[in-house]
């Protein structure tokens, strides 16, 4: 939540000036004042969007990536069994296979 208002006051902020600067540009070309005015507003609203979204999202991707360590360190714990389980069932393929391949040279050398 934090994050999200540390996001909007910072959009907030340059809102302010960029519709200064888009009523003053609007009003100087010519443009009538009410016109200037809602222009202005619209434009300054645009771009302390665009600044808030911007300066939050970065925010939000390190929470997300904060979630994803945290369910990281659980992992192991869960995954402990499977590890060992396939250890285990990769050292009997490879006694089997050289326990095969043994046989085979065996039986060759034999005959």
């Amino acid at each position: 939540m934090r994050n999200a208002t540390n996001g909007f006051s910072q959009g907030f902020s340059t809102a302010l000036p960029l519709w200064l600067f888009f009523l003053f540009c609007f009003f100087f070309l010519g443009y009538p004042v009410p016109l200037s005015i809602l222009l202005g507003a619209i434009g300054g609203l645009a771009g302390g969007w665009i600044v808030g979204w911007w300066n939050s999202k970065d925010e939000q991707t390190r929470i997300s990536e904060l979630q994803e360590e945290e369910e990281s360190e659980e992992a192991p714990i869960r995954l402990k069994g499977l590890r060992s389980a396939k250890k285990k069932r990769d050292a009997s393929y490879k006694r089997r296979l050289l326990k095969a391949t043994y046989d085979e040279l065996n039986r060759r050398i034999r005959y």
